[in-house]
């Protein structure tokens, strides 16, 4: 058992640096016995979202704080984290084809071969930058990589996605093409994010996790060598008097020296949360505040990640519900 207060249940910062010598130790551990890397950072994060949920009862109120079972969240871990969670590398045709799809899709975004919005709303209406948006595809469809990598490799199934890059934007776009229910996947901006979502008029919602570097276009370039010819580029243009960009040079280089050109060593982790059918659940109307998640802006369905279904025999179910 170990204790933790409300404010570090609240903080994700605060929870990691109260559970840090733990979080380090199981980390290792991990790495060691089921070869998956998750950083500290990843790792404390996704437990946390295990206690705000309280999957596997790992939380138990003790006053004016709490109390985390660690046998309940080790069990977490074995049963739930480990199994469910998948490794992709860069090189891997699905993430190419992700890759290729984001570009095309970005292009035809900024040419008006799509009526998707290339602007972004906050407290002042902004043009998006083409490399912000690619990012942004990139990061919104990796979900889907994931579980059709999962149900493919666990339950010998084919799972269709759509790549089709439409000039309308349709309202109930099925994100499983060979599904014959309505599919919605989503990922949460946070690994330590508990609540799984759907959009009204959607038959199921499943949340995928996704751990990704912070720059995974220009991480592609490092290691399939086209960054280097950008450096090599500079270096023929740059006067070689010229100090500053002559250290910048440098730099950069050494950034990335630890990547060979053309040996790719980046991994992608994805963690399939499970599912829910959209029928057993209520939405959630606009303006209600939600733990760990604020107000909610737009109706629809919101569930904690506790309640989705994600053991061999439910997606067993979930699939042949579906018709695979």
């Amino acid at each position: 058992m170990m204790r933790i207060s409300k404010n570090e249940l609240k903080s994700p910062n605060k929870f990691k640096k109260a559970l840090s010598d733990y979080i380090n130790s199981f980390r290792i551990y991990i790495l060691e016995n089921y070869g998956i890397s998750f950083s500290e950072e990843e790792l404390g994060d996704l437990m946390l979202s295990a206690c705000r949920s309280n999957d596997f009862e790992t939380l138990e109120k003790e006053g004016r704080s709490f109390k985390i079972n660690t046998n309940h969240l080790e069990n977490w871990v074995y049963e739930k984290l480990i199994p469910n969670t998948l490794l992709l590398k860069l090189d891997d045709v699905e993430v190419i084809r992700l890759l290729l799809f984001c570009i095309e899709m970005t292009y035809q975004m900024f040419s008006g071969g799509t009526k998707a919005t290339i602007t972004q709303k906050g407290f002042r209406e902004r043009r998006r930058t083409f490399e912000s948006i690619l990012v942004d595809q990139f990061v919104g469809k990796l979900d889907e990589i994931f579980l059709k990598k999962f149900l493919e490799s666990n339950f010998k199934v084919r799972v269709d996605l759509d790549w089709a890059i439409s000039t309308d934007i349709e309202t109930f776009r099925n994100d499983i093409l060979n599904a014959s229910d309505l599919v919605s996947i989503k990922t949460s901006p946070t690994l330590a994010g508990m609540w799984a979502e759907a959009d009204k008029g959607y038959d199921y919602g499943i949340m995928v996790k996704c751990s990704i570097p912070q720059q995974p276009i220009l991480q592609f370039f490092i290691e399939v060598c086209g960054f280097k010819r950008l450096l090599d580029f500079a270096k023929e243009k740059i006067p070689s008097n010229d100090e500053t960009f002559t250290e910048y040079l440098e730099r950069i280089r050494s950034r990335i020296r630890e990547f060979k050109c053309g040996e790719i060593q980046t991994e992608l982790k994805g963690f399939i949360c499970g599912y829910f059918r959209t029928i057993d659940y209520e939405t959630v109307k606009e303006g209600t505040e939600l733990p760990y998640l604020g107000v909610v802006r737009e109706e629809r369905y919101i569930v904690p990640i506790n309640e989705l279904k994600w053991r061999k025999e439910e997606w067993n179910e979930f699939l042949k519900i579906l018709k695979f």
